[in-house]
């Protein structure tokens, strides 16, 4: 049972409107990512309206049974399923990354899988394939800001993979697609609910790359269990510019994979951060694509989304964010094309080795010059971002070893960057970890540099939230036994490595 928003986001408290497969009896029920790992039930939902559907009470629950022909549907078309016109069924709901589940019932509106069952008992859901199959990603965005902190949802990357309808911007040799220049965002996939050829993570087999729960969910997690409020967005709202005024904030988080921007969204990135906002960035491969969303004409009713080329002209997004993928590097695995299967996907334990410890970014993480963290981790990849090779202003506090045998070969950076707007000392600040695997490290406890990533995050975002002054002090992880286990271990990891 599958199912598509007709808009990526939608306000809190409004109507919003969901696709659904022809020919299917289903309910529908609301999750909201919130602390955990799974997914919670938050929220029956009111009709407002319907499209070839009927609905019908049952038991108190909606029974929907969607009509129309099943067709062959294209990457690049509008699927035009039926739809239903839904509200929440729920008071004090806010701003957060929700999922609609759809979920076959018989007649009586009684489940026909275990995936409704729980939906009907009102159980948490990891949202991962298969279950994941029957979900649509939504965003809500707040009527009004009501948080300090942007969080945009990287829904152009999440399409930009997804092969579902034939095609996506990649070949996917699993399900046998070539790589197309224009997707239809109109279609299931936007970060669940997607059709994935790529390999996996061997190091975080619990849910695939290029899907909501891989990437963002675990931010959303940590931003939940540290008390960070956030107001939500997806990089459409960013591009449009309508929902969201970025200067009624103080920082916008960049998350896990945000590969594809559009040159408004880079433009009203820039006027934030010249206008004194702060932009963190724990993701990687970030900005690398240029995409537009189709004619200027429909920027209200935003259909499909055009890959423009490799990458931006000279890596310039680099004068944005300090950084590019043009000068790091990535390892992905091979394709076996006789097994029809993805090998090899293990990297070599590669971390930052520290150069600035004295600053601000590591307070806390009791970190010396020459120090390396997260290699144990592979923090640096999948996909890593480097410096440019000519100056440009970027505050290396961290790097890794030279990227030799990977996708492009160069080398991985952390730090800061102050963009040179001419807005003087008015002007906000970049942070940038280069790295894809920032948010799986963050969340695992387990990991030999959680410690030292978790005090890193923290560090930035009470910095960029208070507007501190150079010299200012952070709040840190409790020292003693956490720090002296932390330096021994690092001691004994670098002599290891020496």
């Amino acid at each position: 049972m599958q199912l598509y928003p007709i808009h990526p986001s939608f306000t809190v408290g409004d109507c919003f409107d969901l696709a659904v497969q022809p020919r299917s009896r289903f309910s529908i029920a609301i999750y909201q990512q919130q602390g955990g790992e799974s997914m919670v039930w938050v929220s029956s939902v009111i009709v407002a309206g319907t499209r070839d559907v009927a609905a019908k009470l049952s038991n108190g629950r909606y029974v929907f049974e969607s009509t129309h022909e099943r067709k062959a549907v294209r990457y690049d078309e509008d699927w035009n399923w039926p739809t239903i016109t839904v509200k929440l069924d729920a008071q004090g709901l806010g701003s957060g990354a929700y999922a609609a589940v759809a979920f076959e019932v018989n007649a009586d509106g009684e489940p026909r899988t275990e995936v409704g069952r729980r939906c009907m008992a009102r159980q948490p859901i990891f949202a991962t394939p298969p279950d994941s199959d029957g979900m649509a990603l939504i965003i809500a965005r707040p009527r009004g800001p009501a948080a300090k902190i942007a969080y945009i949802v990287p829904i152009a990357t999440y399409h930009a993979y997804n092969s579902i309808g034939g095609g996506s911007f990649y070949g996917d040799p699993v399900h046998r697609t070539k790589p197309q220049t224009k997707v239809t965002l109109l279609r299931p996939g936007g970060g669940l609910g997607a059709q994935l050829g790529y390999p996996d993570d061997a190091y975080d087999l619990r849910s695939p790359r290029q899907h909501f729960t891989h990437w963002d969910a675990k931010f959303i997690r940590w931003l939940h269990a540290h008390d960070f409020a956030c107001d939500f967005f997806t990089d459409v709202d960013l591009h449009r510019a309508t929902d969201l005024d970025l200067t009624q904030y103080s920082v916008m988080l960049s998350v896990g994979h945000h590969e594809y921007w559009s040159q408004e969204m880079r433009d009203h990135v820039a006027r934030f951060i010249a206008n004194g906002g702060n932009l963190a960035v724990f993701s990687g491969n970030t900005c690398y694509r240029p995409v537009d969303f189709g004619p200027s004409a429909d920027i209200n009713a935003i259909r499909t989304m055009n890959r423009l080329g490799e990458s931006w002209p000279g890596y310039n997004e680099s004068d944005l964010i300090g950084l590019s993928y043009g000068y790091g590097g990535a390892k992905y695995g091979v394709w076996n094309r006789w097994r029809r299967k993805w090998l090899k996907p293990e990297r070599e334990p590669i971390g930052f080795t520290v150069r600035r410890h004295d600053h601000w970014v590591f307070e806390g993480t009791q970190l010396k010059d020459g120090d390396t963290f997260g290699a144990e981790d592979r923090l640096v990849g999948y996909e890593a971002d480097g410096v440019p090779p000519v100056a440009n202003g970027f505050e290396k506090l961290a790097d890794s070893v030279q990227l030799v045998g990977w996708d492009v070969g160069g080398f991985a950076a952390l730090g800061v960057f102050k963009p040179d707007f001419g807005s003087g000392a008015n002007g906000g600040q970049v942070f940038n970890c280069g790295t894809t695997d920032w948010s799986r490290v963050l969340l695992d406890e387990r990991a030999s540099s959680h410690a030292v990533v978790e005090q890193i995050t923290l560090n930035v975002m009470h910095r960029f939230l208070a507007g501190m002054k150079e010299g200012a002090a952070t709040e840190s992880l409790p020292a003693g036994e956490t720090g002296g286990a932390l330096r021994n271990q690092l001691a004994q990891t670098n002599a290891e490595n020496a």
